[in-house]
């Protein structure tokens, strides 16, 4: 890796790191939800935590953008746009990710939009579950990708 991005790297890592604590709470608070009762507490936490996820994914990949790539979408469609951007990198440039993790990126995407548009009393746990269960080995092979992206450059 090139020196000028020893800064980048250090970011991404201080990340990747509340987003393994992110992690970690979802799947705690994942042992304590019981489908069969509506949680208005546990319902909420769950989403926040999984918005916290994308966030975090979404911070990693403006940093990239930004200081790699030297790029950053602007304008309605900048979140699909910036998820692109990290499997279809500029000419010359070494994508994050290859397409096939981006893709699994979009739900949480769509999630973190209808989190943000609505109420956290209206957040349905069952509807959640998916996203938590899948959350931990997405985060294992993003770090993986992550880390690999960096041994590249």
């Amino acid at each position: 890796m090139k020196e000028q991005y020893n800064e980048l790297k250090e970011d991404v890592l201080d990340e990747e790191e509340a987003i393994d604590e992110t992690i970690e709470k979802l799947c705690r608070i994942r042992g304590n939800f019981d489908p069969q009762k509506r949680d208005n507490l546990i319902e909420p936490a769950m989403g926040t935590y999984l918005m916290n996820f994308y966030n975090g994914i979404e911070n990693i990949l403006k940093r990239v953008s930004k200081e790699y790539y030297s790029v950053m979408p602007r304008g309605n469609n900048w979140h699909k746009e910036l998820l692109i951007l990290s499997y279809n990198a500029p000419v010359g440039k070494i994508p994050i990710f290859e397409q096939a993790i981006a893709e699994r990126i979009i739900p949480y995407k769509n999630f973190r939009h209808r989190f943000v548009s609505g109420y956290g009393f209206q957040l349905n746990g069952e509807k959640m579950l998916g996203l938590i269960d899948n959350a931990e080995l997405l985060w294992e092979d993003i770090k993986k990708a992550i880390s690999e992206f960096f041994i590249k450059l």
